[in-house]
């Protein structure tokens, strides 16, 4: 049986002003986050037409990569350090490949 990989599509909005704290922030997560052995891609952009929010794509090989991923001391502090920057609440979509 085939191993059913996670990707996921985040929407993060980041108010204003403290946009550019969060990008750095987050570029810095990224970087330990590629180093996961589980992690295929992750991507982090902003939307065209609004900057201020953050487009988080990832794939990784099975739950149990994502579920330790989720653990990670780094990924519970960026967001805890989210807290109190944002307009809204996350929104994060599964996907399935095809």
């Amino acid at each position: 049986m085939k191993t059913e990989k996670i990707i996921s599509h985040a929407e993060i909005a980041v108010i204003p002003e403290v946009m550019q704290e969060v990008l750095l922030q987050a570029k810095a997560t990224k970087e330990k986050i590629l180093l996961e052995e589980g992690c295929e891609t992750f991507i982090l952009t902003t939307k065209k037409d609004c900057e201020n929010t953050l487009i988080i794509f990832a794939v990784y090989t099975s739950q149990q990569t994502y579920e330790w991923h989720l653990e990670q001391d780094y990924v519970k502090n960026f967001f805890g350090f989210l807290d109190g920057k944002l307009k809204t609440a996350p929104v994060v979509t599964y996907l399935k490949e095809i």
